[in-house]
């Protein structure tokens, strides 16, 4: 390949600029404080004083609307910095006489580049108690977020001030807040967001039937995700017939019992999470659901071909001959544009080739595969994919032998499969294969050396993405870095993963 990147635009160059300069304020903040922390307190609490001043400064012009790039976008990235930097110098710094002080600044700091334009917010983006309450407190600096996720935590700490702050999000459109979440959540939720589309408290145990009635309240919900909580089945039921807009159903047991006692179908939903037993029931209840995560089945799924719009599928832990999964493929495969499959045993790859005729993208992570029929290179399926991705999968040795028939695939992801190694994707070369690939990561495979780099850089014009080649065995730590600076070097238009 010999594709140069493209120099960046007037945009990407600013937001570049911008997030490097406000996280060498935060280091520079946090080194003057640390280096005057370890001399005397009197000097911490004097450079506290004239970082304050800079953060006043620095808060000012940043919301300046002479700093219209200072969007959305690069807030989220600067506030991930400043979490990570404040985390780490609230780690390294000792606190008995200075406990108050120290949370003042650390603060101050995330304050500076918490801006109002910011939309998305997410807590969880730092594993730092410390930080994570400095984020709660400052809620109301940001009180036009529209996506709001908490760590996944039984026991939130700091759970009162962020229940006094609920009252300020009256724009959120999105609350996840999975094994933590509380009715009086909900409670508050009900009350000041009326806006509310999308709720997610999976794994809650204190979210329960109490609950049920709240969350009515927030007409807008389009999804609720209520699995492993104390919810019980029938109320659940009662949330998708009575709020009005639902478009997903997930739970996380037996979904049969909900769908039989519903006393009409839900026409809204074109999503399907969970476990059930009869298919017949998804093909009257949920007529025009589009997506399909289907776990741990053990019934006959043949009656999913009467599902007419149908697009993603997503099969886990089952027997694909159990469920007759080829029957149902017959009439789904031509709507599917994904099919996902995960530790699904005997998975026949030859229907997936005949019956898939659209399909995009296939995945198939951990199952047992057969493959016998010799494969015809011009069926549409193999015109029409264009992401294949293979992880530690059984059987596919004979799969593999005509992937050069992908005469479109743009992604190829493989993992934990010995037969790829240099002489099986120099032949695959040879017969002109992956020329279109866009990205290419081959991770715990054969034996695999600078040959596949060479060979796959030089045959691939279009490559953006290589890898993971920290996991080849034939790729020496000398080899690796002389390609990175080469990539680097020659400002090639491709990402190395390794």
């Amino acid at each position: 390949m010999n594709r140069r990147n493209d120099p960046l635009s007037l945009q990407g160059l600013v937001f570049r600029e911008v997030r490097k300069m406000v996280r060498e304020m935060a280091v520079k903040w946090t080194r003057r404080l640390h280096s005057a922390a370890v001399r005397s307190e009197n000097r911490w609490l004097q450079e506290i004083r004239c970082v304050e001043q800079e953060i006043i400064h620095v808060h000012h012009t940043l919301g300046s609307p002479h700093v219209p790039m200072f969007s959305d976008y690069i807030v989220r990235y600067a506030v991930k910095d400043f979490a990570k930097i404040i985390a780490c110098y609230d780690n390294n710094i000792g606190r008995a006489p200075i406990t108050q002080s120290h949370r003042y600044i650390c603060t101050s700091m995330l304050k500076a580049v918490l801006l109002p334009c910011m939309s998305r917010y997410n807590i969880g983006t730092t594993e730092s108690k410390f930080v994570q309450g400095i984020l709660i407190q400052l809620l109301y600096v940001v009180p036009n977020i529209q996506r709001l996720i908490l760590p996944p935590e039984q026991r939130l700490e700091y759970m009162q001030p962020f229940l006094e702050r609920i009252q300020i999000l009256t724009n959120l459109r999105e609350f996840h807040f999975h094994i933590g979440c509380t009715r009086e959540i909900i409670i508050e939720l009900s009350k000041y967001c009326p806006l509310l589309k999308r709720l997610s408290v999976e794994g809650s145990v204190l979210v329960d039937d109490m609950c049920v009635k709240y969350m009515l309240k927030l007409r807008l919900l389009r999804s609720v995700n209520v699995s492993n909580t104390s919810l019980s089945s029938g109320r659940y039921r009662a949330l998708l017939l009575l709020l009005p807009h639902v478009q997903e159903v997930i739970w996380s047991g037996s979904v049969d019992v909900i769908l039989t006692n519903l006393s009409r179908s839900l026409p809204s939903v074109t999503k399907f999470d969970g476990t059930i037993s009869d298919a017949g029931l998804l093909v009257d209840k949920l007529p025009n659901v589009k997506q399909l995560l289907l776990r741990s089945l053990t019934h006959d799924m043949s009656d999913l071909g009467e599902l007419r719009n149908v697009t993603c599928l997503s099969i886990w832990n089952c027997s694909s001959t159990v469920i007759s999964l080829s029957d149902a493929l017959i009439s789904l495969g031509e709507t599917l544009s994904v099919l996902e499959t995960h530790e699904v045993e005997d998975l026949n790859i030859d229907d997936i080739i005949f019956y898939c005729t659209v399909l995009n993208e296939l995945h198939v992570n951990s199952c047992s595969t057969l493959c016998t029929r010799v494969s015809d290179c011009k069926l549409a399926h193999f015109r029409n994919l264009k992401k294949l991705k293979l992880r530690y999968n059984r059987g596919l040795s004979n799969f593999c032998s005509f992937l050069h028939f992908y005469v479109n695939l743009k992604v190829f992801h493989v993992a934990g499969m010995s037969q790829m190694n240099d002489a099986f994707f120099a032949e695959l070369v040879g017969v002109r294969g992956f020329r279109t690939v866009t990205e290419f990561v081959v991770d715990h495979c054969g034996y695999l050396s600078m040959r596949t780099i060479n060979l796959m850089t030089n045959n691939c014009p279009n490559l953006a993405k290589f890898g993971n080649i920290g996991s080849w065995p034939g790729v020496t730590k000398e080899e690796e870095v002389t390609f990175l600076n080469f990539v680097r070097n020659n400002n090639l238009a491709l990402t190395v993963c390794h």
